[in-house]
């Protein structure tokens, strides 16, 4: 039986392991933006599964963490990544943000 509702939500799956995804190329920003990755990986597939990998992350510990409704997008404001040498980025001084009442989260919420 056909669906009477086409605007009902479908409820999303991922493509099966070992499918490809296609991603449209939508602007020049986006291409310059994937040529900054390119830089680093040489190809477009591997920092398109690096982005969906740390989204992904981003995602699963606000949700797990309860600060975002399971199912809702988190606004992600902020990066942190390590130094060639593996030490942390040094945390940028709050006044010179975007977002100066920011501050890093613990590692563990404490009970």
């Amino acid at each position: 039986m056909a669906d009477t509702n086409p605007n009902r939500r479908r409820t999303a799956t991922p493509p099966a392991v070992g499918r490809a995804v296609s991603v449209r190329i939508l602007d020049e920003d986006m291409r310059d933006d994937l040529a900054v990755l390119m830089r680093a990986h040489g190809n477009a597939a591997d920092p398109v599964r690096l982005a969906v990998h740390l989204l992904a992350n981003a995602y699963r510990r606000a949700w797990e963490c309860a600060e975002v409704p399971d199912g809702t997008a988190p606004h992600v404001i902020a990066v942190r990544y390590a130094l060639p040498d593996g030490t942390p980025e040094q945390m940028p001084n709050p006044a010179h943000t975007a977002y100066p009442n920011i501050s890093e989260a613990p590692a563990t919420r404490t009970a």
